[in-house]
């Protein structure tokens, strides 16, 4: 039996609008277990519960708080099953911000990403989930280009990437 939280209705709501447009660019597993084929990990914001139920190396990650607002929105694009645990604890550790993230962040969702997209791309994800959801936290997110959809630019960095792959490169978001 699975302690893992249920996604509350106000915040699969408000991610409705997220999931329709950058539905083509998430990697939803065949077998996602315990989500219904959703590509959505939802679970405590604790940076040990994270790592144990979240694999992905490359994902958007949303923060809610105990209304069900949307915090923060960020983006993790590392080596390793536990990036997202691993992220979330560096903003937890964070000297001036950190202790109010602790405190208000109460539930994580995380929407993977392919592994081995490129970092471009995994920012164009951050910054149009980031716009669809207008987080109360954070500011730094990447611009969007309107005028394309996340698949279409997702699409045309990927085929940059696989052109001109180095091969095991290590990619890191701050």
């Amino acid at each position: 039996m699975s302690t893992a939280p249920t996604l509350p209705a106000a915040i699969g709501q408000a991610l409705r609008p997220v999931l329709r447009l950058m539905g083509p660019v998430l990697d939803v597993p065949a077998a996602a277990e315990g989500r219904g084929g959703s590509p959505v990990v939802v679970c405590r914001a604790s940076p040990a519960v994270v790592r144990r139920r979240v694999a992905a190396s490359c994902a958007v990650y949303v923060a809610w708080d105990n209304r069900r607002g949307c915090r923060y929105v960020g983006s993790v694009c590392r080596q390793g099953p536990g990036a997202v645990g691993d992220r979330l604890a560096e903003h937890y550790a964070h000297r001036t911000a950190g202790v109010s993230r602790r405190t208000s962040w109460c539930l994580l969702t995380v929407l993977p990403l392919p592994e081995r997209m490129p970092l471009g791309a995994v920012r164009i994800a951050e910054g149009w989930t980031a716009r669809l959801l207008n987080p109360a936290d954070g500011s730094a997110h990447p611009r969007v280009d309107l005028t394309q959809t996340p698949a279409e630019l997702v699409s045309r960095l990927v085929q940059q990437a696989q052109f001109t792959d180095t091969g095991g490169a290590v990619r890191d978001t701050a």
